[in-house]
């Protein structure tokens, strides 16, 4: 008789790979965000991609290192995920995520207080975002774009918001996600000439995060992944970011957390049907 098979040890690998991705990917945001170091574009996005490949190497044996809420779903329209496991996968995300958030407000919790004192603000504030988005993600950029013009005045500090609109965010984590969802089954695909061993699958997967943060960080902050943006919200939440965290100071909370899965699911399917049938033949 077949052992019926746990999934238990599948939540956990979730929960580990989002924790990682969360504490040294938005580790990086958080060095540069509060002591000005290893802050450029390049560093912070070979950062991520670093982060994502050590996280598949360490996660897929237990969990196959979906990581993402996004992922979770396309997997389950188009490569057979059980549905009855996409909502428990989901929620071992998010609770990585929010972990993540919270060993990184223990590890840097005094210089986040300095940080607010030095800006003259309190967790909520309106220009607090430039110390919440440590957690979490926001359109457009607060360190790189700025913020808007009458906080910018007060706080001293650049003004861009009205430059970037909440849709351009939104298309950002659209096709951002979209192309990582393209590469994902792009880099397993066993019909292409260039499938790589399993060992170069998480390489390849840090090289294309890598390259998206850097056309997407200055719009969106590239979150591409619901869990590692809710997580952390709702941990910058529960540590006094009111409208920061929820619903975000222009209401742009779903853009790092609904949006993706708009690319997610647009990706799989234009891999599916563009892409897919012009590969070689499968083997009989």
């Amino acid at each position: 008789m077949e052992e019926k098979k746990s999934w238990f040890g599948n939540y956990i690998g979730e929960a580990l790979g989002v924790f990682f991705i969360v504490l040294f990917g938005c580790g990086i945001v958080t060095v540069a965000v509060l002591v000005g170091g290893m802050g450029d574009l390049w560093s912070i996005g070979a950062t991520w991609g670093i982060t994502v490949a050590l996280a598949v190497w360490a996660g897929a044996s237990m969990s196959g290192a979906h990581f993402n809420p996004s992922v979770t779903i396309a997997l389950a329209l188009r490569r057979g995920f059980p549905w009855k496991q996409v909502v428990p996968y989901i929620i071992a995300q998010i609770t990585g995520g929010f972990l993540g958030a919270a060993v990184l407000s223990i590890q840097f919790g005094g210089l986040i207080a300095a940080k607010l004192a030095a800006l003259g603000v309190v967790p909520g504030q309106s220009g607090s975002q430039l110390v919440s988005m440590i957690y979490t993600t926001y359109t457009p950029n607060p360190g790189m774009v700025g913020i808007d013009q009458a906080t910018a005045t007060a706080l001293k500090v650049s003004e861009g918001w009205s430059k970037v609109p909440v849709w351009n965010g939104a298309f950002s984590e659209i096709l951002g996600t979209a192309l990582l969802m393209i590469g994902i089954l792009m880099f397993l695909e066993a019909r292409s000439v260039n499938s790589p061993t399993a060992w170069f699958f998480p390489l390849a997967l840090g090289a294309m995060v890598t390259m998206i943060v850097v056309i997407t960080a200055p719009i969106s902050m590239t979150s591409l992944n619901g869990a590692r943006d809710l997580g952390p919200r709702i941990w910058a939440l529960l540590q006094g970011y009111g409208s920061m965290a929820f619903p975000g100071p222009r209401g742009d909370w779903w853009v790092g957390s609904i949006a993706p899965i708009v690319g997610a699911v647009l990706g799989a399917y234009f891999f599916d049907y563009v892409m897919l049938p012009f590969y070689p033949k499968a083997a009989k």
